[in-house]
């Protein structure tokens, strides 16, 4: 009988979605350890038992896999944030390629899927992010005493640390974390009960910017660059976080669309444009629909500069789609849909099966959720998958970015 505390020695023989290095134990429960690679016999400290997995910590690695390599952040294994720093980079890539076809057969049910049509690799593994976000907390320092700081929480989910610097963060952003902290606004935020987080973002021009709490609508915008097309970006609104991953994904998805013979395109989930600015200019129709009023109101500037034929409406896309399904003619359609990391809603799928739209490209951050919409709207076997690209756009952490092309039975 296994008991917390409990000392094991086991083979690891795949990674899990989030990173997890996976193991069995004679008895058949599978075992989650954080910190291995593939290959690996490591001696394991059971943490926590549950009824159909159990989790544990590395106490030795007795046999290292050759993709195993020296962590660069020192707080690697009690940050959080990044799972793989501990692998070859070629290595991650090939577990979030397995990652994504496991979730599409477990969750969608998919048993044929089509080849990736790409498995695109960051051209950066570290200095990437154009937005880091710091938790605010009490920090008992040997010289300064009790003072608040900024950081992340550790893995127990309860200790922070304070962060100086982000590995995976611009450099402009490391630079100007200090800046912020000590700023006339960092000194008022820390006199909050309590104080907000500090959010800091930079822009591909070399702006950076920072606030405290909720991005606040009377700081300027910044000005974005991607595929070759300018972007005006509310600070508070959503903006890709990896630019050279995100430019590759934006153009891959607009090769698809050329393609195909659509006269229409429905951005759902639009955000400032991204999509729309940067697609063909020779559809008929382009409508845009986003819920967030300032992301609206970008989308509105950023099209108006290229005088592009579209329409923005700001209502969320729950709402919306429906109408805007029901005026253009199905087999004319392409629908994006570009939902946040809790996918579609219920309705949204329901509008799609019912619509039909003859081509259907989803966008997401999330393979599980990805996975369960899929199934959904193929359920009835009017769409089948047609093309299938991962992008890493967040190397290092657990996280990716799938595109998927949707072809009708028409």
């Amino acid at each position: 009988m296994l008991s917390v505390g409990n000392t094991l020695t086991v083979d690891i023989t795949d990674l899990a979605f989030g990173g997890d290095g996976v193991a069995r134990t004679e008895d058949g429960p599978v075992i989650f350890v954080p910190g291995t690679a593939i290959g690996e016999t490591v001696e394991v400290v059971i943490c926590e038992i549950k009824k159909s997995y159990i989790r544990g910590k590395v106490a030795k690695v007795l046999s290292p896999s050759p993709d195993r390599v020296e962590p660069p952040f020192r707080h690697f294994g009690r940050c959080g944030g990044c799972v793989y720093q501990h692998l070859e980079y070629r290595a991650e890539l090939a577990a979030k390629q397995k990652q994504l076809l496991d979730l599409l057969h477990r969750i969608g049910g998919f048993s044929d899927l089509p080849p990736l049509d790409c498995c695109f690799a960051s051209p950066k593994l570290y200095g990437y992010r154009n937005k880091l976000r710091l938790e605010p907390f009490v920090a008992l320092e040997a010289q300064q005493g009790v003072r608040l700081s900024y950081g992340y929480c550790l893995t127990d989910n309860q200790t922070f640390f304070t962060v100086r610097e982000c590995p995976l963060a611009m450099p402009v952003i490391n630079r100007n974390i200090a800046k912020a902290v000590h700023s006339a606004w960092g000194k008022q935020n820390a006199r909050k009960k309590p104080p907000a987080p500090l959010t800091l973002r930079a822009s591909s021009t070399g702006d950076c910017q920072f606030y405290f709490g909720k991005a606040p609508v009377n700081i300027s915008w910044l000005r974005e660059e991607l595929c070759g097309q300018e972007f005006s970006v509310p600070l508070g609104s959503f903006w890709q976080v990896n630019p050279e991953v995100a430019a590759e994904l934006v153009s891959r998805v607009h090769r698809w669309a050329k393609e195909l013979q659509a006269k229409v395109f429905v951005d759902a989930y639009s955000g400032v444009g991204t999509f729309s600015l940067t697609g063909k200019k020779d559809y008929v129709e382009r409508v845009l629909i986003e819920n967030d009023r300032q992301a609206g109101e970008a989308a509105a500037h950023n099209l108006g500069k290229l005088s592009l034929g579209c329409r923005i409406i700001k209502d969320s896309t729950e709402h919306a789609l429906p109408g805007v399904l029901r005026q253009f003619p199905a087999a004319e359609t392409l629908v994006l849909l570009d939902p946040p990391r809790t996918g579609c809603q219920g309705k949204v799928l329901e509008a799609l099966r019912h619509a039909r739209p003859a081509h259907l490209f989803y966008v997401s951050c999330n393979p599980s959720t990805l996975a369960r919409d899929l199934k959904a709207l193929c359920a009835d076997g009017y769409y089948r998958l047609d093309k299938l690209a991962l992008f890493d756009m967040f190397p290092r952490t657990a996280h990716f970015e799938t595109a998927v092309a949707l072809q009708s039975g028409q």
